[in-house]
């Protein structure tokens, strides 16, 4: 079940929650009364939520108001034979088109942006720890991020350790470039991520080797004190590119952080 759908009612005390028709290039329509509302009520402090399938739990968009304020404006209503005023839009390929304007805007950084979920109650306990509690929450809602950053790096990458082209799901790693405790802003961010194996997912976490601007492989210079075994799975890599990503660029800050503050730092 889509999770917008399940919290709707809660998502809506101060979000703009809209259902998008998936089957019509998720046509929606955005009232300027329900807008006027919501920033009145929030100081525009608030998210318009477009969710699409009923049966795909991340199946929707988490866009803040700020983003998109820019075309909800008059002159851009879409025209209407009842005088009402409001924007009719769709999405496709991740790009939104409101009202009458032109513009397409991708807004593919903001599908399954579970962070809208951190304030919403995922399930009912009747135990008196509210501590234990909260904490299962935190613990359920950061495997369902994690699960969620995971599919997608795993889909930039066809499924594919992006330097050995290792398939097998079980010894493929979603690898973050800065690390998950590092930033909190990148921590759900396909561009912030790699397709690496087991393996190799070890040994650039832990800094023994990294990526130039042209993704292409950089080992440590302190190879000569590792054992032999190790000098050879570098080695092995030294100077290869990585594969081409299918949706998401790699993050050209992400990799100058991972050069700057994890390499050769082991």
């Amino acid at each position: 079940m889509n999770w917008v759908k399940v919290n709707k009612e809660k998502l809506s005390e101060n979000n703009y929650v809209r259902k998008a028709n998936s089957d019509t290039n998720y046509w929606l329509d955005l009232s300027e009364g329900k807008l006027q509302y919501y920033k009145e009520l929030t100081n525009d402090n608030f998210s318009i939520i477009i969710y699409g399938g009923d049966d795909n739990e991340t199946d929707f968009y988490g866009i803040p108001y700020s983003d998109l304020k820019h075309l909800l404006v008059e002159q851009n209503f879409s025209p209407s034979k009842d005088k009402r005023r409001r924007w009719v839009g769709n999405i496709i390929s991740h790009k939104i088109q409101l009202g009458s304007t032109s513009t397409r805007l991708n807004i593919s950084h903001f599908y399954s942006n579970f962070l809208l979920f951190d304030n919403v109650e995922i399930s009912q306990h009747n135990e008196e720890n509210d501590y234990a509690i909260e904490n299962a929450k935190r613990e359920v809602m950061v495997r369902i991020k994690q699960s969620i950053f995971r599919r997608k790096v795993l889909d930039n990458f066809n499924f594919k350790c992006c330097l050995t082209g290792i398939t097998e799901k079980e010894l493929l790693v979603a690898s973050h470039i800065i690390p998950w405790a590092a930033k909190i802003d990148t921590r759900l961010s396909p561009h912030n991520g790699l397709c690496l194996s087991i393996l190799y997912d070890s040994l650039f976490d832990k800094g023994f080797f990294t990526f130039s601007e042209e993704y292409e492989v950089i080992i440590t210079s302190r190879l000569n004190e590792l054992s032999k075994q190790t000098q050879n799975w570098l080695n092995t890599i030294s100077g290869d590119i990585i594969s081409s990503p299918t949706k998401y660029t790699i993050s050209q800050f992400a990799l100058e952080y991972h050069r700057n503050y994890i390499f050769e730092k082991f």
